[in-house]
């Protein structure tokens, strides 16, 4: 799934850019989940609380915070979200790409323009997910799986429930060690082990609390004492040099 904010202090502003996105989005194989934000401060606030988006819209010259200043928060959070600012000016680009933006449109913008500034999103983000897993299934057969598919496994003795963005779940017979050592060699740190018997995609996590992170709805239990060190292999993903933009 695609989590994916849309900031702008204009409620019709909000209206065109979700119905764009909406438009763009009703060709393609994609779950999206939309928020809104009417002012940059809740945004930030959201930030803060550990609010984590994919692809981040957002509006340049908004009341209290500018948009470039809301994008330098969220990098400082090590956010890997593509962000694509839309604004009525050209004032602001360079700030912009200062802060890894994808793409800068001026409004009005057409859908083309929408079309072509989310196409470079999605390619960024797919050029991260790309890797497949080969899984061995219980009771026979295979399934190759691209990584962006996969959400989180969790242990059942030597065999493995996977957990997939669709829904579905397979079932494997490997240890999570040897899962982990294997990711590691196709995904190397995307994957990692907020508590025993769990390992989830780093770049599917929505959310991280104290006691949970969550994926697509899933809440997987936190270690004690881990909060800190699970944060900061997140970060290390997430804001790895090999980002695509």
């Amino acid at each position: 799934m695609l989590h994916i904010a849309i900031c702008d202090d204009q409620q019709d502003q909000i209206k065109k850019i979700r119905e764009a996105s909406e438009k763009y989005f009703a060709t393609k194989n994609e779950t999206v989940s939309y928020q809104a934000f009417d002012n940059a401060s809740a945004f930030v606030d959201a930030i803060d609380q550990g609010a984590l988006f994919d692809i981040v819209l957002l509006d340049v010259c908004m009341p209290g915070l500018l948009g470039t200043e809301v994008a330098r928060e969220l990098r400082s959070h090590h956010s890997r979200a593509e962000i694509i600012f839309l604004t009525t000016s050209d004032e602001f680009a360079v700030d912009a790409f200062e802060v890894k933006a994808t793409d800068y449109i001026l409004k009005p913008f057409t859908q083309s323009q929408f079309n072509k500034a989310m196409d470079r999103a999605l390619s960024f983000i797919r050029q991260r997910n790309s890797a497949k897993v080969i899984f061995r299934l219980v009771g026979g057969g295979v399934r190759v799986e691209e990584i962006a598919n996969i959400l989180y496994f969790e242990s059942h003795g030597h065999v493995l429930q996977v957990y997939l963005a669709d829904g579905s779940t397979l079932n494997t017979r490997k240890s999570s060690q040897e899962m982990k050592e294997y990711l590691d060699k196709v995904a190397p740190g995307q994957f990692a082990s907020p508590n025993k018997g769990y390992l989830v995609n780093l770049g599917a996590i929505h959310l991280i609390k104290a006691e949970y992170v969550e994926l697509a709805g899933h809440q997987i239990p936190l270690g004690k004492r881990k909060y800190r060190d699970f944060q900061e292999l997140y970060f290390q993903f997430m804001f790895a040099p090999t980002m695509g933009n």
